[in-house]
């Protein structure tokens, strides 16, 4: 830590921000500014550089690099002689940070943040990086010798600085417009699908789970495509049995092979044809078995890992080694949001109880540390660092989470503690490598990560599974009253981000359903509720992108429609409340106008208009969380489904032309985007209910629907004859209007007393089913 750090009352003009992370640099000797045309037009008067600093309040190494620079007298000195220094914060400004963080990634060949780019007075790019040192070392440069180069660089020439920024970002312009136009559809095709599954299957890491080497991170998007692959292969093969082929005629298999997207080219003979496609079908078939087993075997490392915090529930963001132990410590509310998406589903697959817990366990950590207990709505995080009791000075990273074997006996007692460190591989001087604690951080500190099975520890001490659960539960109840009680707990980053609540509300939903736990329902709906009351402007019908105390006053960017979108179509489809679709509706179109290329295709992250964004960027990639292009072709889809708007199936086909060079190319960088185009290719099927949700009968159905995983659902409720002049799908979807037979009165399938089911594909439906048990049976059939 630097010596000459300074603590002090707050100095600068982010004292006036609401932003946690601007906040907590309010008191640094740097005279920082908020993104702002005050800070531009400084620079500009004074010809002086931009220093552009973004990160995020829960940022480990943002907080490393304030400690050892930001709060630096001297290193302050020279940032403040030589630059107008700018603090973005790139939860509440994507497009800033997207926009810089491209140019990062491009030119040094990673990213991260704390990221730190030096721009022109024009805001162009100079040079850029994440995080520096306070000083020159391991053949790395300091921050002050950068400082002190940037600035020389720009007394002696710059012009060819701004040259060369210009030129830069119409790089990036040419780099980010991928065009539609005339690329054809066909491209769109389940191989693309193929080549995915194959780069997940080639990096699969067989001992440890998870997709190449360290640093893991659990990356859910992966996940969400991996599962939607496994479902539609074993949907396509169906009973496809290899002995068959042999007694069908050529034209039959060419139709099966059509279907399975086989080339028999080269394929002369009857028997080269049977061949080919009883070798595509055993491939096929190994192939989604094997994927159902590298998620299975990764969400179950991941959690009995560090990165899961098995004493204070929930996730932390990524592991630094490839055994998913050592942790950087910090919980994202988006993460616990698409992981509890995806331990819900693999519950549905595997119908094993141990996913159904995990998923219980996010939720009990979102509902008591992330939720607003006053409005309803998510907060965005958790910090990394904490202090390790009451009168600390300095904050530690995992302080909160971490643990002496000492500390552990103290709590549990001798028998107990014996039990529970064998377990979670608790040491005597800590579990922690010394190569994966490079701050010195935790000597000493044991990261719990279950090192054996329940089995083999009750066979270690000779007790039963029963026995065993039940000393675990308490000692993880006494470990955590202690946590809470006696620790200090970190920050929390009380920021409500609507995209973020989007995936929530979408996470809680599915958690309902499969488990059927009303409360998970209740709180996506207060979550939405909170989204609608206090971050939507009804008048002009567009989102605010975050809310602490108050509204931001930054509208909110595409993730916020597509995120929050896709959660109020699961809530239709959970609650059968056409309010939520209505509303789903309105913000597709908001979006549309607001983001769509219509030349090029796609969506833009920022709207129009704003001078100080030089280049409008599309996500070109799935990360952390799914890009608002993958999300928005899903929407589209479904959307069309619903209201049957030709203009959403035409937005979503060209979304997917515009990155169809990724998909060809580097499939695996989208793959959430891979899997709505599998969704665009395949079509939805709409289960379409007659009847009153309060019906038994209607109970059934949506039991036997909802404990399936079922991606490629569209879930409807017919009007009553009372709400028929009201309801958006008796005017906007055809298979609605003739179920009911608008024109010629009410059918006598709506008769409240004797519910009806459909099963309909392609707008067409299949005659009307009144028993739960032949519903059953004709779904298992579709699928």
């Amino acid at each position: 830590m630097a010596t000459t750090s300074i603590s002090s009352p707050r100095t600068n003009r982010l004292a006036n921000e609401k932003s946690p992370y601007l906040l907590q640099h309010a008191d640094n000797p740097v005279d920082w500014y908020p993104w702002s045309e005050e800070a531009f037009q400084k620079a500009r008067r004074e010809n002086k550089p931009i220093f552009l600093s973004v990160g995020y309040s829960t940022c480990h190494w943002c907080h490393v690099m304030a400690h050892e620079s930001f709060e630096n007298k001297e290193i302050a000195k020279l940032m403040n002689e030589n630059f107008v220094n700018v603090k973005v914060d790139r939860e509440v400004q994507p497009d800033v940070d997207r926009m810089y963080m491209t140019f990062v990634q491009l030119t040094s060949g990673g990213g991260g943040w704390p990221m730190s780019v030096f721009l022109t007075p024009d805001l162009y790019p100079i040079f850029g990086g994440t995080y520096f040192p306070p000083k020159d070392q391991f053949g790395r440069i300091g921050f002050p010798s950068l400082l002190k180069r940037v600035a020389k660089m720009w007394k002696e020439d710059p012009e060819g600085l701004k040259k060369s920024g210009e030129s830069l970002i119409q790089q990036l312009r040419l780099y980010s417009n991928a065009d539609a136009q005339g690329v054809s559809k066909d491209v769109l095709n389940i191989n693309v699908a193929h080549k995915c599954y194959q780069h997940f299957f080639s990096t699969f890491d067989e001992k440890e789970g998870g997709f190449g080497g360290e640093p893991k991170f659990p990356t859910p998007v992966q996940f969400h495509f991996l599962l939607r692959y496994y479902f539609y292969i074993n949907s396509d093969l169906g009973n496809m049995d290899g002995d068959t082929f042999g007694n069908m005629s050529v034209a039959e298999i060419r139709v099966r092979g059509d279907r399975l997207g086989i080339d028999f080219k080269g394929c002369l003979e009857k028997v080269d044809f049977v061949n080919k496609i009883r070798k595509v079908v055993g491939n096929r078939r190994q192939a989604a078995q094997k994927t159902i087993e590298m998620v299975k075997f990764t969400l179950t490392k991941i959690a009995k890992g560090g990165i899961h915090d098995h004493i204070g529930n929930g996730f932390h963001r990524y592991s630094t080694d490839r055994y998913w132990h050592v942790p950087h410590f910090e919980k994202m509310l988006y993460d616990q949001a698409q992981l509890l998406s995806t331990y819900i589903e693999m519950y549905l697959i595997s119908k094993e109880d141990y996913f159904a817990e995990v998923a219980r366990d996010i939720v009990k950590y979102v509902e008591r540390d992330l939720r607003d207990p006053v409005g309803g709505g998510f907060y965005s995080a958790e910090d990394a660092d904490s202090y390790p009791h009451i009168d600390a000075e300095h904050k530690l990273e995992g302080a909160f989470a971490v643990w002496e074997k000492s500390e552990i006996y103290n709590i549990l007692g001798q028998e107990d503690s014996e039990i529970f460190c064998w377990h979670f591989g608790v040491e005597e001087k800590g579990n922690v490598p010394s190569e994966k604690d490079i701050q010195g951080e935790l000597v000493n500190k044991n990261v719990l990560i279950e090192r054996h099975t329940i089995e083999e520890t009750a066979n270690q001490f000779k007790i039963s599974l029963e026995n065993l659960n039940q000393i675990l539960t308490r000692s993880k109840e006494k470990l955590a009253k202690h946590r809470f009680e006696k620790r200090p707990k970190p920050h929390r980053d009380e920021k409500i981000l609507t995209a973020w609540n989007g995936l929530m509300i979408s996470a809680l939903v599915r958690a309902y359903e499969a488990l059927g736990e009303k409360k998970y329902l209740a709180l996506a709906i207060n979550s939405a509720k909170f989204l609608k009351e206090k971050m939507y402007d009804p008048d002009r019908k567009v989102l605010r992108r975050s809310f602490l105390g108050e509204p931001s006053k930054v509208d909110g960017f595409s993730d916020d429609y597509s995120f929050l979108i896709q959660g109020l179509l699961d809530l239709y489809e959970a609650t059968l409340n056409e309010e939520h679709l209505a509303w789903a509706i309105d913000l597709q179109n908001t979006q549309n106008e607001l983001f769509y290329d219509r030349e090029g295709g796609g969506f833009f992250n920022a709207p129009a208009g704003n001078k100080n964004i030089l280049l409008r960027m599309k996500d070109e990639h799935d990360g952390a969380e799914p890009s608002s292009n993958s999300v928005s072709v899903s929407n589209l889809v479904r959307l069309y489904t619903y209201i049957q708007n030709p203009d959403y199936n035409s937005k979503a086909e060209a979304t997917l032309l515009s990155n169809v060079k990724t998909l060809q190319q580097h499939p695996y960088a989208m793959p959430a985007l891979v899997a709505s185009m599998i969704l665009y290719l395949k079509g939805i099927k709409q289960i379409v209910i007659i009847g009153s949700p309060d019906h038994p009968t209607v109970g059934k159905y949506l039991e036997i629907i909802r404990q399936r995983f079922l991606p490629n659902r569209a879930l409807i409720l017919t009007p009553t004859s009372s709400d028929i002049g009201s309801s958006i799908l008796a005017k906007r979807n055809d298979v609605v209007k003739s179920i009911l037979q608008i024109d010629g009165g009410i059918s006598s399938g709506q008769n409240e007393a004797s519910p009806a089911i459909h099963i309909c594909e392609n707008f067409t439906c299949g005659l009307p089913i009144q028993e739960p048990a032949v519903f059953k049976d004709q779904l298992e059939k579709s699928l």
